[in-house]
């Protein structure tokens, strides 16, 4: 199947991102990628490794956003300084920009379903928790999968965002160094060469990070225990960026189940924080593709989902 990835801009071009289509309309649900920190939607299009075109191929429509500040999208001007509120406002911003995406698909697919990464994970819960508490929301969120986020960072890590720069933006390399390692063998061999391929990386914005080992650990159990859609939830064996331990990862999906009918969590062997680009990264893709198909079967025979 030859598939094409396009750029795309919604909400008047407050947002940008990237689309792969199937050849031919499906009735597969639209899956809606959300990035990390320090990363841009072509994060999902990485050449002969696109998430996008292999979740295509296998007729899904997908789409990855630019998260504001990142890519095009127009950025929400939070202080360098702030630690608090910027996830949220992130995942109101994604909920227009689906809603507006809905409006190609209604007519073909049964849903969506969000895929998030690292602070994108974060923000993704966000989103599912505030359209779980919404009365009419814009578009039907079929099921979250989330990945590369906890509830607990080391200490080191808390310490290596609050030494940064007071910029709004920093370059990912001023955290080298303070930060450990994981196996070298459990990274893919093409993460080696990405800051050599334009669009893919960017500075983080600063308050990301505060927030993400401030005001989301605080947080995180409220926003989770209020989704109500099936969850898809991996942390990697070699996180360096998260305490990654089965208590803990079942601490997470305990809070999830308070009202998600479903939860698949685990900790996802040999892999290191950005699980899709470990070397066993093929394999989770393809476990995240196989959610996506299970919540769109459930549509039609809810028992899959525990209902």
């Amino acid at each position: 199947m030859n598939v094409v990835s396009r750029d795309i801009t919604l909400l008047g071009g407050r947002t940008t991102g990237i689309s792969a289509l199937p050849e031919e309309v499906t009735d597969k649900p639209v899956l809606v990628f959300v990035h990390g920190g320090g990363a841009t939607a072509r994060s999902f299009d990485i050449p002969d490794h696109s998430q996008i075109q292999r979740a295509a191929q296998n007729g899904f429509p997908a789409y990855a956003l630019d998260r504001p500040g990142y890519g095009g999208s127009e950025t929400l001007g939070f202080p360098a300084d702030s630690e608090t509120g910027l996830l949220h406002a992130n995942a109101e911003r994604i909920d227009r920009a689906v809603t507006e995406l809905w409006e190609r698909h209604r007519d073909t697919a049964p849903g969506v379903i969000v895929i998030g990464c690292s602070i994108g994970a974060a923000i993704s819960t966000h989103l599912a928790s505030q359209w779980s508490a919404q009365d009419q929301p814009g578009w039907p969120l079929l099921g979250l999968a989330i990945a590369d986020i906890g509830q607990l960072a080391p200490e080191k890590v808390v310490g290596a965002w609050h030494s940064t720069p007071v910029e709004e933006r920093i370059d990912m390399s001023t955290l080298q160094g303070r930060l450990d390692v994981p196996p070298l063998w459990a990274l893919a061999p093409y993460q080696f060469s990405l800051h050599s391929l334009p669009g893919i990386l960017e500075p983080v914005v600063r308050a990301e990070g505060l927030e993400v080992v401030g005001g989301w650990p605080r947080e995180w159990q409220r926003v989770a225990s209020s989704i109500n859609v099936p969850v898809h939830y991996r942390l990697g064996e070699f996180d360096t960026l998260w305490t990654a331990t089965p208590d803990l990862v079942e601490e997470f999906a305990g809070a999830l189940r308070t009202h998600a009918p479903y939860v698949d969590a685990a900790v996802f062997p040999s892999a290191a924080h950005g699980i899709a680009d470990s070397i066993a990264g093929h394999e989770y893709c393809l476990q995240v593709l196989g959610f996506a198909e299970r919540c769109a079967a459930a549509v039609g025979t809810p028992q899959l989902l525990g209902r």
